[in-house]
């Protein structure tokens, strides 16, 4: 019997579609709604229904397919007994977007007004899983009446294979609710009827687990307690056959206070008495697997996702690589979240016509070893219908019999989350006719003729277009500013996207701008990416529980860093490790695909780390706090820049705020410094937003010290790029903390630093004041080296303003040249007393303050570069010494 409603003229259902002939099952290929399950649309392309109201009332047209839908049972289902005064309105404008989704989704003009204030809804036969469900379970009772119990369960497992989960779990109108309550109802009926065909066959051995989880989900139900009786009976266990029957009685007595039926009864006798009544007729003897006896044809594959967008040529290419006469291996491979299972499942659906003899499918659970690869492979040889003790214990013994059921046979395997090649190994079939697709995060190993796909997170306008399906189009259409925000607030990455659209179907009421504006908060971003079963930190955790104890040291201390990029080198400081072996470790985490290379290899290699992950990272670093002093880490890597802006400052001509062996700098072997620094001007344009956000963080954790020591080196590389910005940038941020900190020598030294770059821009005021200010500080500490780089200073200004170096007087003079101060021949002064590359001087250093205003009164004369430093000294590059 074939279910279909009239269709009027201009529907783009097709009317004159013949129904399936009696013998053949209908195919789900056709199926275009689903409500077997969560709400599904899906023409040329997935129609997202995420609103409320357009939720109940397609529930309630696809329902009453036929019949038509009122409008007053529709508000009623909307608003049950209180509805607005606009509800006949609101309804009017869900119909109207519904049937606008339909006809963007390919499926044409499906709902018109029938019977004046009411709808219905257009279907052709096999449009609805519901129709389809109903014609296989008729065609099953069909065959079981004629005494064809294979063919009975045939139909009936496939009218149950389309079942996935509860029906419309996510409407929630008490009026659609009840009309689904018969239809669970259908499904149940179905089981128990399936059941029977299956002990009729003899498969007791095979049906025994679900009867017994029938039993004790449904204990009131008589027909299941037959089942599991005559099941347990057949299988040589007759003792709790009749517990069983004990244990129903009971239930009956203590709940409905009425004793069993005759049936129950008097099977309990049979099974007393061994009756042959129970016995199998000659004729139904179990189904074997002789070699004559087809197999069964599994179908595992989950359902696939109504929203999928995307990927359309790598979906090409994984038809071409597997659907082939001798069909490969193909591996899709990414980080967590990024839409690899969606992939995967998509591709698998597409192939399934061209592996006639099955479907196989099996994730492999987090951590998973050897005892869960021969569980999967147990699962897979019961699929295909060994039963008992034929299916070996060992995993190698049924690695073994798994290739040979699968030799000569089209089968399609798809396994998911594969760790590494030993776990993939046992489950690679045999046969050259049988496909396998498999999803990992890391990338494997593969035959040359493998096809390998790396899925990218999806670039912002993809990830949108993602949004969209996912939310509704018109939601998108009616804030693409939030929309865009959203989307790189999550980085793009589906999983982040799907808990974003989930929560927003849970509240429909919520705009996209109320959610963005909620993730615009980090400390609460991953909080709000988790909702139904999407859970981005679940995710990313995951991977995380699985790297070892240095890897997770290095994420987590990664997520401390003040930027996103980073270059290879800075794993060495961060884990106190030799550069070779911390690089290694962070080759661990890329393998993981928690950072991505952007390019370069060895110590010089950039690595970025995406937002969501460095907020996971910044997670694990505070637990990680909690256990260990994580100051020390961050200390050695602010060390490490010193290093570095030390090291190129003395290779562009500069001298260094303190000495080689300063507490505050990390030593780095000679190759590492050769490598980086190869080029110091390409360095700094390559790290100045690093170097700058670490001056910034060093001033916010407290590391004074370290923060101002670091901006006067950096201000002086910022200088010979005339990036004057950096400098005033570094500058300030230097200047806050040491007032904050109280250093006076620290801010004096910025003062310093701040006044000779407002001499460069020549702005004299700013300087004077700034220089006379640290001049007094200087003084006042005894900083004999840095009270003369400032009276020198202030002497070059009187020179260009022909003002006293004190300040006193005021005229304007000729503009400051814009290059860098010489520095000086001569008796060279120890690296203490030439500090930041400025304090220029002219034989002898004056030994005191007062002398050191003599000398910055005297012009002095234009002097070439120096020669290097005294030794004892850091005043040489490292490739000097």
């Amino acid at each position: 019997m074939a279910i279909a409603s009239p269709l009027p003229a201009g529907s783009t259902a097709d009317p004159t579609a013949d129904p399936p002939a009696p013998g053949d099952a209908p195919s789900g290929a056709g199926i275009r709604f689903r409500v077997l399950g969560p709400l599904e649309v899906r023409g040329s392309q997935p129609m997202a229904v995420t609103a409320r109201r357009q939720q109940i009332v397609l529930a309630l047209l696809l329902l009453e397919t036929g019949h038509g839908v009122g409008l007053e049972t529709m508000v009623n289902a909307v608003w049950g007994g209180t509805p607005p005064a606009t509800a006949r309105s609101q309804v009017q404008t869900a119909v109207s977007a519904l049937r606008q989704g339909m006809e963007r989704a390919g499926l044409g003009k499906r709902i018109r007004m029938s019977g004046g204030l009411g709808y219905t809804m257009d279907l052709a036969a096999g449009e609805l899983d519901l129709h389809v469900f109903d014609e296989l379970a008729a065609r099953g009772r069909l065959a079981a009446a004629d005494g064809r119990p294979a063919a009975a369960r045939t139909a009936f497992r496939e009218a149950l294979d389309l079942w996935n989960g509860d029906p419309l779990p996510e409407v929630d109108s008490p009026v659609v609710q009840t009309k689904l309550v018969r239809i669970a109802e259908r499904r149940f009926e179905a089981l128990e009827e399936c059941l029977d065909a299956e002990l009729r066959l003899g498969l007791h051995h095979e049906v025994l687990g679900e009867i017994s989880a029938l039993a004790a989900e449904f204990p009131l139900r008589e027909r299941p307690a037959v089942q599991l009786m005559t099941a347990l009976y057949r299988c040589g266990r007759q003792a709790e056959a009749l517990s069983a029957y004990h244990r129903t009685r009971r239930t009956f007595i203590e709940e409905l206070g009425l004793e069993p039926s005759p049936v129950l009864l008097r099977l309990e006798w049979a099974i007393l008495n061994g009756s042959a009544d129970l016995d199998l007729p000659e004729a139904e003897a179990p189904v074997t697997l002789d070699g004559t006896a087809p197999l069964p044809l599994p179908r595992m594959l989950p359902a696939r996702l109504t929203d999928f967008t995307g990927h359309t040529e790598v979906l090409a290419e994984l038809a071409d690589s597997l659907s082939g006469a001798a069909a490969p291996m193909a591996l899709i491979t990414g980080c967590a979240g990024v839409g690899k299972s969606a992939l995967a499942i998509e591709a698998a659906h597409a192939l399934a016509p061209a592996f006639a003899d099955g479907q196989l499918y099996a994730r492999l659970p987090a951590g998973a070893g050897q005892r869960e690869v021969s569980d999967v492979l147990e699962r897979f040889l019961r699929a295909l219908g060994f039963t008992g003790t034929a299916v070996p214990e060992s995993l190698d013994g049924r690695a073994a019999l798994y290739r040979s059921a699968l030799a000569e046979r089209r089968m399609l395997v798809v396994v998911e989350d594969v760790a590494d090649e030993t776990l993939l190994r046992p489950l690679v079939p045999g046969a050259p006719t049988c496909g396998l697709l498999v999803t990992g995060r890391t990338r494997l190993s593969a035959p040359a003729d493998a096809y390998t796909v790396d899925v990218a997170v999806p670039a912002i306008p993809e990830a949108v277009e993602l949004l969209a399906a996912m939310t509704g189009r018109e939601r998108v259409a009616a804030e693409p500013s939030e929309a865009i925000e959203l989307a790189e607030l999550c980085d793009g990455l589906p999983l982040a996207l799907r808990a974003a659209a989930a929560r927003l179907s849970a509240r429909p009421h919520w705009s996209l701008g109320q959610l963005t504006a909620r993730l615009r908060d980090e400390r609460r971003r991953l909080d709000e990416l988790s909702h139904q079963g999407q859970d981005v930190r679940a995710a990313l955790r995951g991977t995380y529980d699985l790297l070892d104890a240095p890897a997770q040291r290095l994420f987590a201390r990664l997520g401390g860093l003040p930027t996103a990029e980073f270059p290879a080198w800075t794993a060495a400081p961060l884990l106190d490790a030799a550069p070779a072996a911390a690089v290694d470790v962070l080759e661990t985490l890329a393998d993981a695909r928690l950072v991505d290379l952007v390019g370069g290899s060895g110590v010089t290699a950039r690595y970025r780390m995406g937002g969501l992950v460095r907020l996971h990272a910044a997670e694990c670093l505070a637990a990680l706090a909690d256990e260990h002093d994580e100051r020390t880490p961050r200390r050695r890597m602010l060390g490490a820049w010193l290093t570095l802006a030390d090291e190129a400052l003395l290779r562009q001509g500069g001298t260094p705020a303190a000495e080689q062996q300063h507490p505050t700098r990390w030593p780095m072997d000679l190759p590492v410094l050769r490598a980086v620094l190869s080029d110091t001007g390409e360095w700094y344009a390559t790290e100045r937003e690093t170097l700058l956000a670490a001056v910034r963080q060093a001033g916010d954790i407290g590391e004074t010290e370290a923060c101002w020591q670091l901006a006067v080196s950096v201000g002086l590389l910022a200088a010979v790029q005339r990036a004057h910005d950096d400098w005033r940038t570094v500058g300030t941020d230097a200047l806050r903390a040491t007032r904050k900190a109280g250093d006076s020598l620290g801010e004096a030294a910025i003062l310093y630093s701040l006044g000779t770059l407002d001499l460069r821009e020549r702005r004299y005021e700013q300087a004077t004041a700034r220089l006379r200010g640290a001049l007094g500080v200087f003084e006042r500490l005894g900083a004999a080296s840095w009270y003369e780089a400032a009276a020198v200073a202030l002497g070059r200004l009187a020179r260009e303003t022909s003002q006293p170096a004190d300040g006193r007087a005021s005229r304007p003079g000729r503009p400051a040249p814009a290059t860098a101060p010489a520095r000086t021949t001569g008796t060279a002064t120890p690296a203490t007393q030439r500090r930041y590359g400025l304090a220029a001087s002219t034989g002898a250093t004056p030994a005191t303050p007062a002398a050191a205003r003599a000398a910055a009164r005297t012009p002095a004369p234009r002097q070439r570069p120096a020669a290097p430093f005294p030794t004892r000294r850091r005043t040489e590059s490292v490739e000097e010494l």
